[in-house]
């Protein structure tokens, strides 16, 4: 075994260990936190099932922060080859056993499925809740909420008097303004005045009607009014959001969502079960030696060969961690970083399994096998599994039940990645969303809230993103330098 793979299996373990578990917690709640979050914001009145949605999910949320932020302060920081050579180390459970042995188990992918599609998730779900949050109308927890829980009645009355008109110059545009109109009193002689701003769809003037809310024989309580009927029940109902921004935002978040899903699901997902390595699957000796970019044109005989512009557009380029097997080069194609996958497996030995009839696309599903107990879930193009078993590289499989493979997340201890100012950003943008659900009153100062925590949420990642560049360059430097000497 080459002695670039040969490892330290003490140096930081202990201090890695607890935060798989604290990742998963975070991976999982996070954007079940969003989601109900946003879902509530859009469709719930103000009922206690929102406000227990609220509470629940900030907590999620706050814990979740607070569990990174943790994370960072004690060990964070680490470059992603470090945190990948200790996952190596952890999922390697029969180090030096069985070099000429197939597991019979092959364990699944769970918790990276879970990972990616969390990923997923939380980015559409962050863009629809801070939509949700800056277009949202606070006034269900004012004047609208007394009135809802006095039992307001729905009247149209006209307006009396109109006074600090915001409104374009046709008669059709919209206006904003105080409106005052008369509501009965409760000593029953005529009218008592009663002002209250509203948005309505067109222009008003003196005598119009509006659609008011108000409490019979309480005019002390107030009114609200709209020329809509639908957005004056929304305000009693207290939803935050208008009938037609919310079909717009949901739709949005759904389709979009959804989508990008089912895309990740059926071209790039690295998703499978456990399951058992059979004499119909193929193996190959296999050693891993860096990384590479990868081209394949179409297969010759497809439409796609047909002609020079097709074969060019159809011609496949991605980077991938490069297989030596029996002379033969094997292009492995694995959702890790690249390049921190191949500084930490190269040297490697181990198996390449797969079954025949298991494909996706114009890859192959296989599994890297490690000498040292570890399995790496990827896929191999179709073509070049193809030609190595054309050249009868490729022996049947040998399973034996005492041999035994634990999945290799490289991806575990992403919490440690992180940094100190990569982690304040995604606490000032905390902050601002939590303004946003407990502020009630509404104004133009929500949407710089809103940029404001979406810019904080940028300035975390592009921390993050710059702290990685640096860490590659400086080991790149570092080599240069060691290859100079």
């Amino acid at each position: 075994m080459s002695g670039r793979w040969t490892l330290d299996k003490g140096k930081g373990v202990n201090g890695l260990r607890p935060f798989p578990r604290c990742g998963r917690f975070v991976t999982v709640a996070v954007p079940l936190a969003l989601t109900a979050l946003t879902a509530a914001w859009l469709f719930l009145g103000a009922v206690p099932a929102r406000t227990a949605v609220l509470w629940c999910s900030l907590v999620l949320l706050a814990a979740s922060l607070a569990i990174w932020l943790v994370a960072v302060l004690r060990d964070g920081g680490r470059s992603r080859s470090e945190t990948y050579q200790w996952a190596v180390r952890t999922a390697s459970v029969s180090p030096g056993l069985g070099e000429d042995a197939v597991p019979r188990r092959l364990s699944g992918a769970r918790w990276l499925t879970v990972r990616y599609g969390g990923t997923v998730v939380t980015a559409f779900t962050l863009v629809a809740l801070w939509v949700t949050l800056a277009a949202a109308d606070a006034r269900g927890t004012g004047t609208s909420a007394v009135l809802a829980q006095e039992g307001a009645v729905i009247e149209r009355r006209p307006i009396v008097k109109i006074e600090n008109q915001n409104a374009g110059s046709g008669p059709r545009s919209s206006a904003t303004a105080d409106y005052t109109v008369l509501v009965p009193s409760s000593a029953g002689e005529g009218g008592v005045p009663v002002t209250f701003r509203a948005d309505t769809n067109r222009r008003q003037g003196i005598g119009s009607e509006l659609f008011v809310a108000s409490v019979p024989e309480r005019p002390e309580l107030g009114a609200i009014g709209d020329d809509r009927l639908a957005e004056l029940e929304r305000q009693l109902a207290g939803r935050a959001v208008e009938f037609d921004s919310m079909l717009v935002i949901g739709a949005f978040w759904g389709l979009a969502t959804l989508a990008a899903l089912i895309g990740w699901w059926l071209t790039e997902s690295i998703r499978r079960p456990a399951r058992t390595v059979t004499p119909d699957w193929q193996s190959l000796r296999v050693v891993v030696v860096g990384t590479k970019e990868h081209t394949e044109p179409p297969p010759p005989g497809s439409p796609e060969a047909a002609d020079e512009k097709k074969r060019r557009k159809n011609t496949r380029r991605f980077q991938c961690l490069v297989l030596e097997g029996r002379g033969q080069e094997v292009p492995f194609q694995s959702q890790m970083g690249l390049e921190a996958t191949g500084e930490v497996l190269s040297g490697a030995h181990g198996w390449l399994l797969w079954h025949p009839l298991q494909r996706r696309g114009r890859d192959m599903l296989a599994e890297l096998v490690g000498d040292d107990g570890w399995q790496l879930p990827g896929a191999v193009p179709v073509q070049v599994v193809e030609r190595i078993a054309a050249e009868g590289l490729t022996e049947p499989a040998h399973p034996d039940p005492k041999r035994q493979v634990r999945m290799l997340d490289l991806g575990a201890g992403w919490l440690v990645t992180a940094s100190v100012p990569g982690v304040v950003g995604f606490a000032v943008a905390f902050g601002c969303l939590t303004t946003l659900l407990l502020v009630p009153d509404g104004g133009a100062w929500r949407w710089w809230t809103a940029l404001a925590g979406v810019l904080a949420t940028a300035v975390g990642f592009t921390v993050q993103a710059m702290g990685r560049i640096g860490d590659c360059d400086h080991k790149g430097d570092a080599a240069s330098s060691q290859h100079a000497a």
